[in-house]
């Protein structure tokens, strides 16, 4: 019995420690969003010019600005279009549905220089320039 009770209190101990091991490296890692993504990007129609975003500024269709669900107000992207190749740069400044799969809405203008304005829709690339403060 105490050598049953013995393997248990040393087997408890290893979980406990490698459970706060595990926390804690949790814990001590920068919170990061991914400096690269893929997915589909569409654009906002020209109904929504004027209107406040959810960072409180105007939408512009002619500015380079861009909605995506989780990136921090103010981070500034590349977006290049998988289809032919061509990259702009942008910066977020509003969110999205949450239940929206895409990956980015852009501005009218930042999807007429990518070249989909026809199509709706691209497979883009974004890659994290400069991170947002909020």
């Amino acid at each position: 019995m105490r050598k049953l009770r013995l393997i248990a209190n040393s087997l408890l101990s290893i979980y406990l420690a490698s459970s706060c091991t595990v926390g804690h490296a949790r814990t001590a890692s920068p919170k990061n969003p991914a400096s690269s993504q893929k997915g589909t990007a569409s654009y906002y129609s020209d109904r929504f010019q004027g209107r406040r975003t959810a960072s409180g500024e105007r939408y512009n269709k002619n500015g380079f600005t861009a909605m995506h669900r989780s990136l921090p107000f103010g981070t500034r992207l590349r977006v290049t279009n998988l289809s032919n190749n061509r990259s702009i740069e942008v910066r977020v400044n509003d969110r999205g549905d949450p239940a929206n799969r895409r990956l980015l809405d852009l501005s009218r203008r930042a999807a007429s220089e990518l070249g989909f304005i026809r199509a709706g829709l691209a497979q883009v690339k974004l890659e994290v320039i400069q991170p947002g403060d909020g």
